[in-house]
């Protein structure tokens, strides 16, 4: 069996430079580090032009494994998206509603996503579904997909935090496999630690094992080969080194795979 993909998401270590986050990406095990579209216009001034990042990660060993995010009919992150697919050979980006309490026009968004999928077909479009959105789970974002047109490269991006804290485990069931396109998994307490939904979950997301999520259940109901991208976001490992947040990322997520693996 081909070794499991398993990438380290950018929110998973959100202040580290981005040498950084190569090394130490490369030295725990990961396949590829996440960039995001939001940000390249940045790391452009700051002087990380395409050919440097590519030899920055090629020294490593490392890639471009997906761009986040790409925000509903946010044009200017789209060009930004197309230029880094176009620089880095990205083959999957991740697109989400609005996170700002704003609703979502889902006739709007579904042509735009219709235009998005024939302007980049060779690249998956994964859709991360939202529970506080108008997007809230993946029956609501696979109706989604289908009032766009039900193009081949769009899918589904999965993440654990939004499943347990959402619809719940029988949301995954019956899903296509060709529609999942990416996992994004974290663990976490079942009960909100805060009341505002995108502030608990970029500040108290844990590493596999460390939570109550049934991660064992999540992963037998997603394919096993689909690619892993850790996506843990948590103010406390935001104060550890680098280096030992990596190898604590990639170890317990690649246990959680190994056991779910087991149980199939």
């Amino acid at each position: 069996m081909a070794e499991r993909e398993i990438n380290l998401g950018f929110m998973s270590m959100r202040h580290a430079t981005l040498p950084e986050r190569a090394a130490v990406a490369a030295q725990a095990g990961f396949h590829g580090v996440a960039l995001r579209a939001d940000r390249w216009a940045a790391m452009q001034s700051e002087g990380w032009d395409a050919a440097r990042v590519r030899a920055l990660l090629g020294s490593h060993g490392l890639r471009v494994s997906e761009i986040e995010p790409l925000r509903f009919l946010r044009d200017d992150m789209l060009q930004a998206a197309i230029e880094m697919v176009d620089a880095f050979g990205v083959s999957r980006v991740q697109v989400t509603p609005p996170i700002d309490g704003s609703a979502a026009d889902l006739e709007a968004a579904a042509r735009w996503l219709r235009q998005v999928a024939e302007q980049l077909p060779a690249v998956q479009l994964a859709i991360e579904f939202l529970p506080p959105t108008d997007v809230p789970d993946a029956l609501a974002a696979l109706r989604l997909i289908e009032r766009a047109g039900g193009a081949r490269n769009l899918g589904l991006c999965v993440d654990s935090w939004h499943v347990f804290r959402g619809a719940g485990l029988a949301s995954l069931e019956g899903l296509d496999p060709a529609r999942v396109f990416v996992i994004q998994i974290n663990d976490g307490p079942m009960a909100a630690t805060i009341p505002d939904y995108i502030e608990d979950c970029i500040r108290f997301r844990l590493p596999c094992g460390q939570g109550a999520f049934d991660l064992d259940g999540f992963l037998q109901r997603l394919p096993h080969d689909t690619p892993v991208n850790v996506a843990v976001i948590n103010e406390q490992l935001d104060r550890q080194s680098p280096a030992d947040v990596a190898r604590h990322l990639y170890t317990s997520t690649a246990a959680a795979l190994a056991r779910a693996a087991a149980t199939r």
